[in-house]
Formats: C-alpha cells, sequence, structure tokens
C-alpha cells in the first residue's frame, strides 16, 4: 500500500471516528464535516489508485455508486423531513443498482447457478421479510410502505449478487474477503437503521449502524480497487 493509500484509509477511519463522537455529544450539525466526507476520500482512492485500469466501465459504475452513497449520507443527516428521508432512500436505491451491475458484470447469471441462485435468494429475501414484518406497522402509520418495500427488494437483490461472485474463479478472493462481507455489512447497517428508526430496540443504534456502514463501504472499497488494478 503506498503512501498515499495510507494517508487516505487514515483519514476515512478519523472522520469516522470523530463523526461517532458528534453522534455521542448529540452535535448532529457538525456531521456534514464529517460522514458526507467519508464517501469522497474512498472516491479519491478509486482514482488515485486506479488511472490505467483497463475496467474503466467497472470504474465509472463503482463510482455512480460510491457518489449515490454520498447522496444517501447527505439527505439521511435530515432524515427527521419525511421528504429528506425519501430523498436519502432513492440515493442508496440508485447505489445499490449500480452495485448490482458492478457485481453482474463480475459474474453474469447462468442456468448452472441456477440452484445456488435459487438458494441464496430464498435466504436472502426471507431475511428481507422478516425485517419488514417487525417494522411493518410503523411503516404503514408512517405512509411508507412502496419505498420501504423497493428499497428492501433492491439490497437483497444487491446481497444476492454479490454472493454470486463468489462462482467467478478469478476474483473469488475479493468475493470471498471484500465483495460478500462488505455487502452483508451494509444490509446489516441498514437493518439495524430500519429497526432505530421505526422500531427502536437498539442502546446507541446511529453508532451501530455509521460502524457497520462504514466498514460496508470500506470493504467495497477495497474490493473495488483490487479489481481496477487486475
Amino acid at each position: 500500500m503506498k503512501n498515499s493509500e495510507r494517508i487516505l484509509v487514515v483519514l476515512f477511519w478519523t472522520f469516522l471516528v470523530i463523526d461517532c463522537i458528534f453522534m455521542t455529544k448529540g452535535l448532529n450539525d457538525y456531521r456534514i464535516y464529517t460522514k458526507t466526507l467519508l464517501v469522497p476520500i474512498l472516491l479519491i482512492g478509486i482514482y488515485t489508485t486506479s488511472q490505467e485500469t483497463k475496467h474503466s466501465k467497472s470504474k465509472v459504475i463503482t463510482t455512480l455508486a460510491f457518489f449515490f452513497c454520498f447522496l444517501g449520507d447527505f439527505f439521511l443527516l435530515g432524515d427527521a423531513d419525511k421528504s429528506y428521508f425519501i430523498f436519502g432512500l432513492s440515493s442508496f436505491l440508485l447505489a445499490h443498482l449500480f452495485f448490482i451491475v458492478f457485481f453482474l458484470r463480475l459474474k453474469k447469471i447462468s442456468n448452472k447457478y441456477r440452484l445456488f441462485l435459487s438458494g441464496i435468494s430464498a435466504l436472502v429475501f426471507g431475511y428481507m421479510g422478516a425485517l419488514l414484518f417487525l417494522i411493518w406497522k410503523d411503516v404503514t402509520l408512517q405512509n411508507l410502505q412502496v419505498p420501504v418495500v423497493v428499497y428492501a427488494a433492491i439490497l437483497g437483490v444487491m446481497l444476492t449478487a454479490a454472493i454470486h461472485t463468489i462462482n467467478n474463479k478469478s476474483i473469488k478472493r475479493l468475493s470471498r474477503y471484500f465483495f460478500i462481507p462488505g455487502a452483508i455489512l451494509f444490509v446489516l447497517s441498514d437493518s439495524i437503521l430500519a429497526l432505530n428508526k421505526f422500531a427502536p430496540i437498539f442502546i446507541y443504534g446511529n453508532i451501530i449502524v455509521m460502524v457497520t456502514y462504514a466498514g460496508a463501504l470500506f470493504l467495497l472499497y477495497l474490493g473495488v480497487v483490487r479489481y481496477l488494478k487486475k
């Protein structure tokens, strides 16, 4: 790892720690200077470490995925306002769509893996269904059924597509150590966020959401950078 990459890594985790401190102190107004800088740091890393990549389309797709994560971070800072929550949800939905495209470019769906995908899909969407069941009463009260269900479906597809990349032998290591764990952490973060918003059950739930989300971003970033260098 080059010195410039190490600096970006240190900056990323430093801003995350400061962001968590702001949350514990109730200084949410200052989080626009910490939370919203996490993704730009990773975007700088993508561009500085893969300037001569032969995977230019994948670079554009993943850049867009991370960019919409940035927009989601910005909008969700004001998620007490329903319109900001919808904008944030929509931004992350677009981010997941771009991640889905990226993962499917790594390993296209074929009949050979139909049974594998069926099993994984059943597990993933069974989990999504259980999560929706837990929060459905409050989602209904806030009249957010359609956006929440659509988002949950896309999130499930993103995780399934990430897991499917394990079937590409040339990137099996990237899939096992970065793409799949990153996607799982993303789902975990969003799950805790949903429970915290619609049916609060976690102490320091906002901290847990932020840490798991940052972990998801960082693992996906590491996987993307390593793939673009191939």
